[in-house]
């Protein structure tokens, strides 16, 4: 099947900076105010580019002593420990999809939605809306873009606001994060612009990562799958030194995308060894950058995002409107059934 490549992700991704600032704005900025998540295990519900958003969730809340887990929605209705858990968290963008509503109205601990849009909810659960009335408009996306990078954005800001022990943050600090975030968004859009490999070709992605990248190679892997761009495996660094490596030894050619906070004892002994055997190895990092682990991943998310537009650009697809089969969109996307 022929791609036709439209214009919309290069607009996308030329308002991405502004976007930002709009839901950042010191004026109008939503502090999240969280009831009982350290008394409490805490259940984060999420589905596609709102998994990435979870996982960084996850990461924060597991800094501040909180046990933690992410699942799928339908996984919700499933599970048997659900009264184990004292609070719940549903990351949305439209906050509609299916099974969310229910689920957060049977919770029977804290519940809260983290979403874009307005939702008529019930008293049972409280929302937290990251858009503000400057945000006019909307991302024409088939991928989460803002809707990914808005809810994160907000994640860093309460890890900023509980390292510096603030009740909130004012507008000059404020104006400090948009401005590192500048630096951060050039940084990445620079690395990957001096990449010099074609993915036009590939219909391969491997992805090695860990724990402290969980929501970088997320982000890679929903982009990719949900846009048809190419097949992706993610690996965990310590599970693929057993047997996942033949994956890479069968399909020699396919590019390894490696993503690194810091390089420790095996990334030290892993990196240097499948650079030496193979020729399509990418390092991923922010080596370059002193700061926490939150600011650190946030940056590696953005890298991961203009990556993916690269290997959209390349194979000729449009990464923010992919073509799909018109028969299975219908009846699954929009789906609202029983999960």
């Amino acid at each position: 099947m022929e791609h036709r490549h439209t214009e919309a992700a290069k607009i996308n991704f030329s308002k991405l900076e502004e976007r930002l600032w709009q839901i950042n704005d010191p004026s109008e900025f939503t502090y999240i105010n969280f009831k009982g998540f350290k008394e409490s295990p805490t259940l984060i519900v999420a589905t596609g580019g709102s998994k990435a958003a979870a996982h960084y969730l996850k990461m924060f809340l597991e800094s501040r002593g909180t046990i933690c887990e992410v699942i799928e929605p339908r996984d919700y209705f499933y599970k048997e420990n659900i009264k184990q858990f004292g609070s719940l968290v549903v990351i949305s963008n439209s906050g509609k999809s299916n099974g969310l509503l229910e689920i957060l109205k049977s919770f029977p601990g804290s519940s809260y939605l983290i979403t874009s849009e307005y939702v008529e909810s019930a008293p049972l659960f409280d929302i937290l809306y990251w858009s503000n009335s400057k945000y006019k408009e909307r991302e024409k996306s088939f991928i989460s873009i803002v809707p990914t990078l808005a809810p994160m954005l907000m994640f860093l800001e309460l890890s900023i606001l509980k390292e510096a022990k603030k009740e909130e943050l004012s507008s000059e600090d404020l104006i400090k994060i948009n401005k590192k975030l500048k630096q951060l968004l050039e940084r990445s859009k620079e690395r990957v612009d001096n990449l010099n490999f074609n993915f036009k070709d590939t219909n391969l992605i491997q992805v090695l990562t860990g724990y402290d990248t969980s929501c970088s190679s997320a982000i890679l892997e929903s982009n990719m799958i949900e846009t048809g761009t190419s097949s992706v495996v993610i690996h965990d660094k310590g599970s693929y030194c057993h047997g996942r490596s033949n994956l890479l030894f069968q399909n020699p050619e396919s590019p390894i995308i490696y993503l690194a906070h810091q390089m420790k004892g095996l990334d030290n002994e892993l990196f240097p060894l499948l650079t030496q055997e193979y020729p399509n190895i990418f390092l991923f990092h922010t080596l370059d950058e002193d700061a926490s682990i939150f600011w650190k991943e946030y940056y590696l998310a953005l890298q991961m995002y203009f990556l993916s537009k690269k290997i959209a650009d390349d194979k000729g697809i449009d990464l923010t409107r992919p073509e799909y089969n018109p028969n299975m969109v219908k009846k699954l996307y929009r789906y609202k059934g029983e999960m």
